[in-house]
């Protein structure tokens, strides 16, 4: 039997443990919906606590239909 084994999804990311709850960052983020005439709707996210000269550089948009409630994924 053979004792070299390699993960389909790659040697890396199978020498990777999940992290504990206890390793995840502790900063929030918030998510603001844009409102718009038509078509679909997208939400701001960017980190709560950053004044707002950084917030032009640390955003991100995504569809709403890409957000779910946390109390709900976990």
């Amino acid at each position: 039997m053979s004792t070299n084994w390699h993960s389909p999804v790659g040697d890396e990311a199978a020498a990777r443990d999940p992290l504990p709850q206890d390793d995840f960052a502790d900063e929030v983020l918030v998510a603001e919906v844009e409102p718009t005439a038509n078509g679909p709707r997208r939400a701001l996210v960017y980190p709560n606590d950053a004044p707002a000269h950084r917030v032009a550089d640390q955003w991100l948009a995504v569809g709403v239909t890409a957000l779910v409630d946390l109390d709900d994924a976990r």
